[in-house]
């Protein structure tokens, strides 16, 4: 079974839904509160629509997903993007290892020598990737990617809490706790026409706090000390960063203000407005 979360993809999701019914008879769009033509599209190209009345964030769509397709028992599920960025040509290649019995999870790894990337993803995409093995205990190249292919046996084990762009790492982090054999394939990936105004900074910072969160997660909720090593965490990569993307003398100053952030996110605690902001999901 294929699951495509999409927001606003009128544009491309009807090709999506199309070349993916060539490899599965049953697709499911979860159209995450799109404003424009995407439940349409999606369903008169073949696809199950599952819609979100509001925008709740990709965490929340594939949530949504991965319930309704295990209803129908599927043996294996297939995740891709509904922007056109993956082939689903290549969903053969994905499915294979699964269906041999040689591996539990694929991630398509689009970071092969022959995608044209642009920079700051594949910037965003390294950080993130260090910070996401770091937290599952994994050596994968690409933790970000959202063309994924999962045995049904692994479903269960997946309790996504995460409703932004955090869930591709906190979905990592659950299955490499499980010791589900995860492995990678290398894949192509189009970003022509990319008119993302998605802020990789922001991005980061969300998704670098989830992973800190969890990792010092302790009877339901985060401890004193874990919130202030979860905090302390995400200033150190935002510092990290500043230092890298603005002068050295502009960086001693983007540190400085970190260290400054830091106090004050003790000062108002794990419930204070700075964590409320983290948390948001859009």
């Amino acid at each position: 079974m294929v699951c495509i979360p999409a927001f606003n993809e009128g544009k491309t999701i009807g090709r999506v839904v199309r070349q993916s019914k060539t490899f599965s008879s049953h697709v499911l769009v979860c159209d995450d509160g799109s404003i424009d033509e995407t439940s349409f599209e999606a369903a008169s190209n073949g696809a199950m629509v599952a819609k979100h009345e509001r925008n709740l964030g990709k965490g929340a769509a594939l949530r949504t997903l991965l319930h309704e397709a295990a209803k129908l028992n599927p043996d294996v599920i297939v995740t891709l993007d509904g922007d056109g960025q993956h082939d689903p040509s290549e969903i053969p290649l994905l499915v294979a290892p699964v269906l041999e019995g040689t591996a539990d999870v694929v991630i398509g790894s689009r970071f092969s020598g022959d995608n044209r990337i642009p920079l700051y993803r594949q910037m965003g995409n390294s950080v993130l990737t260090i910070i996401t093995n770091w937290s599952a205990g994994t050596k994968l190249r690409d933790t970000q990617s959202g063309f994924r292919v999962y045995s049904s046996r692994v479903i269960p084990c997946i309790m996504i809490t995460e409703n932004g762009m955090g869930v591709d790492s906190e979905i990592l982090v659950e299955i490499a706790r499980e010791r589900f054999r995860i492995e990678e394939r290398n894949v192509s990936v189009s970003y022509s026409g990319d008119t993302s105004t998605f802020n990789p900074v922001s991005h980061i910072a969300r998704v670098t706090w989830s992973l800190a969160r969890g990792k010092y997660h302790s009877f339901g909720r985060i401890s004193k000390a874990g919130g202030f090593v979860a905090l302390a965490s995400l200033v150190g990569v935002l510092a990290a960063l500043g230092s890298f993307l603005v002068p050295f003398s502009l960086g001693l100053g983007v540190s400085a203000l970190a260290l400054s952030v830091v106090s004050l996110a003790v000062v108002l605690g794990p419930s204070g407005k700075l964590v409320r902001w983290i948390k948001k999901t859009k």
